[in-house]
């Protein structure tokens, strides 16, 4: 009645919660995932319109830095820059 196109329900992705709100709610249900929530498919399955990482791909950023500066300044090796993305890579994503 307000004009919401859908619900966010952050912090909610135990499967038979999900059920519950997607058959209650008349609107889509979005949810936020990460860690130890179920994947996509079954949310999907559920009736999850859509999913969000929210900040958490931010987070993960965050551990990587904090990895390769523990390494460079203890052991001074670059191990954990090694699944980096290079720039024509990082370029090519943002053309799609």
């Amino acid at each position: 009645a307000a004009g919401a196109d859908g619900v966010f329900v952050p912090g909610t992705v135990d499967p038979r919660t999900v059920a519950a709100l997607v058959a209650a709610i008349p609107a889509p249900l979005n949810v936020l995932a990460g860690p130890g929530a179920p994947p996509v498919a079954e949310l999907a399955r559920l009736g999850v319109a859509r999913v969000s990482l929210g900040s958490a791909v931010a987070e993960a950023a965050y551990a990587v830095v904090r990895r390769a500066a523990v390494e460079a300044l203890g052991d001074g090796t670059y191990g954990a820059l090694a699944d980096a993305l290079d720039y024509g890579t990082i370029n090519e994503l943002m053309r799609d």
